[in-house]
């Protein structure tokens, strides 16, 4: 057989552009073939070598426009954010040094060029976990994806940027400021969903492992502030305490929110008053409204619900703290109280007011009245007369029922004043049934009237219902039929064998995700 000849049209030896021919003597096909694959590869890997040299040689020779970044960073970093242990490291500090160790691996203009784009897209930073204080695992995700959806109108709807948002201009910021509060709030998120996915009751004293893991790693971390004397009053641990608060007081014990509510109180004398966080106005607005109480609830009669009730009657503390908002405080105050309504519920139901006829009749005359009335003034912003008597109703009967939950939880006999308080208001209102049957306004006077016999604090208890009625009065409208709704909902469930209405607007839930934020 004839030789048969193959060419390469990039050559294989010189580099050049003029093609170079090698006669192959292989009498097979495959083997002429393989030849040609093995010269290809050699000519190529040659002259990427060669590049190679030339560019090195060129970096060389290239001058450095710019300076080098130096590790600022680090300086600039908030020490509360710097942990000892590698779990509680500081994500988005990792990403900056990992930026200034590959820096000098470029140099010259792909090292300016580099820079630049870093510097663009850190203030965007396109992924929004990267500003989350620990290193994200696939567990946190899913339980930071679950809280924000919780409250997803106040994170997500398009609000006028005036327009203040409870969740998206002071939580969201100060929960994801530091570990202790972010692993606070994932001991919140997961002791909700192990409530959703358990089908329990949404009463104090959580089950979840998970969530009481993170409640152990936020104590934990505060643990380390509060023993360091230069970290002990810094903004960080008075937001972790605060966040803590919040988890004792719908998944935790009385007790443990007593214990870390005494311990807010002697952080806040040692820095010399709440209107010392001056500097950090979302952190001076959160303190300051936890100081108002006293008990884990704001359906207790005990807490100082009066200062932001009566603005112009304010405290020192507030005609000092003169910056601070009242009206962003009663949005914050809203959050809080439609979260007690959930707990409110779960505390009761196991007994509720289906031993109490009365009573649920009372209930039923409010549902009723709410709902021809809320249709004829469904436009108007501000609150009208008969609303004011339904709330004066609803808060009344709340805060009779709540404080005999607070009275068993306290570890008092079921013979006290607990289970006495509730038939004392039965016979009260079985013998005005023919007053009120048929009128929510005088319906309100019975309960007051029940309110000061059945207790030695009476008055106390009515204008703590009437400061209730106030605050609530200031809000939207949304806001104030979505607590009537919610209220009228538990307790027609308390007496009706604990069914809630088939209605997504009814719930405390359903309306924490569906608030906006004025």
């Amino acid at each position: 057989m004839s030789p048969r000849v193959s060419s390469s049209s990039s050559g294989t030896g010189s580099g050049q552009g003029t093609p170079q021919f090698t006669f192959v003597t292989e009498n097979k096909q495959s083997e002429a073939r393989s030849h040609a694959m093995r010269q290809h590869w050699k000519g190529r890997h040659k002259r990427k070598q060669e590049s190679k040299t030339s560019h090195q040689k060129m970096a060389l020779l290239s001058r450095t426009l710019l300076p080098r970044l130096t590790n600022t960073l680090d300086e600039e970093s908030s020490p509360g954010l710097q942990w000892d242990s590698d779990n509680d490291r500081d994500a988005s500090t990792c990403d900056k040094v990992a930026e200034n160790e590959l820096e000098p691996q470029l140099p010259g203009i792909p090292a300016q060029l580099f820079c630049g784009m870093s510097n663009a897209l850190s203030s965007s930073r396109p992924d929004p976990f990267q500003t989350c204080p620990v290193h994200l695992t696939s567990q946190h995700q899913k339980l930071l994806y679950h809280w924000i959806s919780t409250h997803a109108a106040m994170m997500f709807e398009d609000l006028d940027v005036t327009e203040f948002n409870p969740m998206r201009d002071v939580w969201f910021p100060l929960d994801l400021s530091n570990a202790s509060s972010f692993n606070c709030i994932m001991a919140h998120s997961a002791a909700h969903l192990a409530h959703l996915y358990g089908g329990t009751l949404p009463r104090r004293g959580t089950t979840s492992s998970d969530a009481l893991n993170y409640k152990i790693e936020a104590v934990r971390i505060l643990r380390l502030w509060l023993s360091d004397p230069e970290t002990e009053l810094c903004d960080d641990a008075f937001a972790a305490v605060v966040r803590l608060l919040t988890f004792e007081r719908y998944w935790g014990t009385v007790k443990d929110w007593k214990v870390h509510r005494d311990g807010l109180q002697r952080m806040i004398n040692a820095k010399g008053g709440v209107e010392a966080l001056h500097e950090n106005w979302r952190l001076e607005l959160v303190v300051y409204l936890v100081s108002l109480m006293s008990r884990p609830s704001w359906l207790e009669s005990t807490n100082s619900l009066d200062r932001i009730s009566h603005p112009l009657l304010s405290t020192p503390v507030m005609q000092r703290s003169h910056c601070l908002d009242v009206q962003k405080i009663r949005c914050l105050w809203l959050i809080s109280f439609i979260q007690d309504m959930r707990t409110f519920m779960g505390s009761f139901s196991s007994r509720g007011l289906s031993g109490y006829p009365t009573a649920h009749a009372a209930v039923e005359l409010l549902r009723r009245n709410f709902q021809n009335s809320a249709r004829a003034s469904s436009s108007s912003q501000n609150i009208m007369e008969w609303e004011e008597e339904l709330l004066g109703c609803l808060f009344s009967l709340s805060v009779l029922i709540q404080d005999s939950i607070s009275i068993l939880s306290d570890g008092a006999s079921t013979t006290a004043n607990g289970p006495s308080t509730l038939d004392g208001l039965e016979i009260y209102l079985r013998s005005s049934q023919h007053m009120w049957m048929s009128s929510v306004y005088n319906l309100r006077i019975v309960l007051f009237e029940s309110l000061a016999s059945l207790f030695e604090d009476g008055e106390s208890k009515m204008n703590y219902v009437t400061d209730l009625v106030q605050v609530l009065g200031t809000l939207s409208l949304e806001a104030r039929q979505g607590v009537e709704k919610c209220l009228l909902n538990l307790l027609n469930s308390l007496g009706n064998n604990n069914k809630l209405v088939v209605d997504d607007c009814w719930t405390p839930d359903s309306l924490l995700s569906s608030m906006h934020g004025h």
